[in-house]
């Protein structure tokens, strides 16, 4: 295990808790409230190694050249407002510190030796946490059953380390199916097609079953997006009808019985962003620090990444957090890397078209849900997805400007791709 491995392994293990558990509510006896205490405490452990790494090896700053530097920029002015802003300073800094650990920890891989080989080990260890906590939540699906059961069902973690709600489960449903079928489609030895196929019936069952919108608007962006990357494929014309069958199902006639003018109706969402914009407006230039939609709307949560950006670090943070957005979607369409997939061989392959439609799905999902604009799934998925495509990008024949700075330690990484073994050659 790296360095930076073990880093980012800290930085997940502080999901599904948070700085409430420190009050330790079943007391130093009961072990489970002592370890969700501790845990808490495991991103802001990266955070300070990361830091100390800094201070020794002072690095130098790739990370703020590449899409995610904004979030970096975002950050500081949330951080900032979190001090002198915020109605619970120290609630505030601890959420900063969390937010802060993978941009920081990302900071570290790009800066270290063979940072793309580190960066495919983050998203490595990203696809076995997803799968792991894929598998632990099926028991409760089956659980949960078929289509009658209501759409606010929670679904429990075992050993009760946390519960999600079905557009959670719903999220690591997609993630999980997407993670499968670029696997399918990338691997050449029959064995390892079928594993895959096998589990991407699940994936699918799980994502159905949810009925969240979100997860179900990710999967037609995602179909879209890998038509994109491998260009006409006859094998569309199955799963496309097939797909588009399924987001009917779930969408429409389990979640909407049928009633084709719900589809937009927002669950309440409307409601919270006109109270979180009416705090927005008594602090538009730098809001009111991180968790502040929490703090000051009564625990809601925003659903919607812009206005929660906006409520934490105003419209000089929501301006960093847009632009690390339109950002990544810039490099990609300029550098044609969609086009380029098609041509690449090895273990990037894969990578590559998940991070592309793991990015999709994640923008189309800001939305409606506050993807990445504080420390959560989504985050620890969008960082690093980025940051992999930006260093691929500069070791693969993309910005010429970029490829003449030498990167200390990194490999030149511009062998031409082998046009035979790429994409269209494995379909």
């Amino acid at each position: 295990m790296t360095f930076t491995g073990i880093l980012w392994l800290l930085v997940w293990g502080g999901m599904f808790t948070g700085i409430y558990n420190l009050r330790l509510s079943g007391g130093l006896s009961d072990l489970l409230s002592v370890f969700q205490a501790v845990r808490t405490l495991f991103p802001i452990v990266a955070v300070y190694l990361s830091l100390m790494w800094m201070l020794v090896k002072r690095p130098g700053f790739s990370f703020f050249r590449m899409p995610a530097g904004f979030l970096f920029g975002y950050f500081a002015v949330g951080a900032v407002s979190s001090v002198f802003l915020s109605p619970n300073r120290l609630t505030a800094l601890y959420w900063a510190g969390e937010y802060a650990a993978p941009l920081l920890v990302v900071w570290v891989a790009v800066e270290m030796p063979d940072p793309l080989d580190r960066l495919r080990k983050i998203l490595y260890l990203n696809n076995i946490v997803v799968a792991l906590i894929f598998f632990s939540l099926i028991p409760d699906v089956l659980h949960v059953g078929g289509s009658d059961e209501r759409f606010s069902q929670f679904y429990r973690l075992p050993f009760n380390l946390g519960d999600m709600k079905a557009n959670g489960v719903g999220r690591f449903a997609l993630v999980m199916t997407i993670i499968a079928f670029t696997y399918l489609i990338c691997r050449r030895q029959k064995r390892s097609k079928f594993l895959w196929g096998v589990l991407l019936l699940p994936a699918l069952f799980m994502l159905a079953q949810t009925r969240s919108r979100t997860s179900l608007l990710g999967l037609a962006i995602s179909g879209v997006l890998l038509v994109l990357i491998m260009g006409i494929d006859l094998r569309f014309l199955l799963i496309g009808p097939a797909a588009t069958y399924l987001v009917y199902l779930s969408g429409i006639k389990w979640r909407l019985h049928g009633h084709v003018e719900k589809l937009m109706f927002l669950t309440g969402r409307d409601y919270t962003w006109r109270k979180g914009l009416a705090q927005i407006e008594h602090s538009p230039f730098l809001g009111w620090g991180f968790h502040a939609d929490r703090l000051m709307l009564n625990s809601e949560h925003m659903h919607n990444s812009y206005l929660h950006s906006a409520i934490h670090a105003g419209v000089f943070g929501a301006a960093f957090f847009l632009a690390a957005l339109v950002a990544v979607w810039v490099l990609i369409l300029r550098s044609g890397l969609m086009k380029r997939i098609r041509g690449v061989a090895g273990r990037d392959l894969p990578l590559l078209m998940q991070s592309v439609l793991i990015i999709g799905f994640l923008t189309g999902r800001s939305f409606f849900e506050s993807t990445a604009a504080f420390y959560g799934v989504d985050l620890l998925l969008l960082v690093p997805a980025m940051a992999y495509i930006w260093v691929w990008d500069r070791e693969n024949a993309g910005g010429a400007d970029e490829r003449r700075e030498s990167h200390s330690g990194a490999p030149d990484g511009d062998h031409p791709p082998d046009k035979r073994s790429g994409l269209m050659a494995m379909t």
